[in-house]
């Protein structure tokens, strides 16, 4: 699976990974973030773990703080 993680540009430890490339569907998850495209990932680059993939599996979306 390829993913695709971005930051909160007004919260510098706040990130967020989608399926969408867009991250369209982070603007309805977290109103009021400032999402910016840092890189693409593949799943195994994931390093909040598998509940992190079943997450995005199930809603495209997973918002963590780092």
């Amino acid at each position: 699976m390829l993913v695709y993680l971005f930051c909160d540009r007004d919260r510098a430890t706040t990130f967020a990974y989608s399926t969408d490339v867009t991250g369209r569907n982070l603007a309805r998850q977290a109103p009021g973030s400032n999402w910016a495209f840092v890189r693409e990932a593949s799943a195994q680059e994931v390093r909040e773990g598998e509940e992190a993939l079943r997450y995005l599996e199930r809603r495209g979306y997973y918002i963590f703080e780092r």
